[in-house]
Formats: C-alpha cells, structure tokens, sequence
C-alpha cells in the first residue's frame, strides 16, 4: 500500500534541504512516536550519506518494536527546484518500508512543499502497519512545523 501525505513549511528551499540531511532531525521529529537507537556504537553519521544503518526502534521510547534497516539514498536530480531522499528501509515484520521524501520549491520563495510517500508491504501486517504510519508521518510533519516556527532552536 502506498501512502502519500502532503503539506507546506513556511521557510526557504535550502533550509528545509540542508535540516532533513541531519540525523538529529529524524531524531527530533519521530519523538516520542519512534525513537531510533542506532544499532552502531558510534551513532548514526552527522548528516546521512547513502548507505545502510541498522536502527533499533522502541515505540513511544519505551516498547521495543524491532530493528529497522534504513537505507538512505539521496536522489540528484536535474531539476533545482526538488529535492529528493528515499529510505527505502526494511526489516524482519516490514519487507518494504519504502519512504521518498519530495521537498519542492514554490512561488513563494518562503515556502516549500513537502510530500512524505511510504510504500508499504508487511504481508498481513501492512493495513496495521500503513495504519500507524499514516499518523506517524502527520506527525513528523506535525513535529517539522514546530522547528520551523521555533527556527530550529531544538536542533541547534
């Protein structure tokens, strides 16, 4: 299954890409829904490359769920209006967590659209699973309009 859950941020393009490459802000933002522990001693990278990090999720901080395998891939495009993230994740209850981030310019210089596509399958779990991830990811979205309006004071 395939959700798509849309909104608009009211800062600039360059902001919006530069804060989505930090791992911090994963961090910020999934809390206190997700929160990811990397499964590496040495934490997940300062701004996320293109690669695999095993992360182990506990729900609400405190039930463990199960490890996540994020895989980061970040997209070029030739067009410098959009940008372009894709996790295209997994693990061992998600065969395919696949999550495309789309940050695209507007008219308005200060405000950018945000598209948050998951593709889901977890065999007889996925209609549970896109479920908790249809409200996960408004609040992600809920949690990103918090840091814009307070200028990203909790990440700095």
């Amino acid at each position: 299954m395939v959700i798509n859950i849309e909104t608009h941020f009211a800062s600039n393009f360059e902001t919006i890409t530069s804060y989505v490459m930090l791992s911090k802000t994963l961090d910020y933002i999934a809390k206190p829904m997700v929160v990811f522990e990397p499964a590496n001693p040495n934490g997940f990278p300062e701004n996320w490359k293109n690669g695999d990090y095993l992360a182990k999720m506990k729900l609400f901080g405190i039930i463990p769920f199960s490890s996540q395998t994020i895989v980061i891939e970040k997209i070029k495009e030739a067009n410098p209006n959009e940008f372009i993230l894709r996790d295209n994740g997994y693990s061992s209850l998600i065969n395919t967590w696949d999550h495309w981030i789309f940050i695209r310019k507007t008219k308005n210089e200060n405000l950018v659209r945000y598209i948050d596509r998951i593709e889901i399958k977890a065999g007889i779990l996925t209609i549970f699973i896109v479920i908790f991830a249809s409200v996960f990811y408004r609040w992600r979205q809920f949690r990103w309009k918090k840091l814009i309006r307070n200028h990203f004071k909790e990440l700095n």
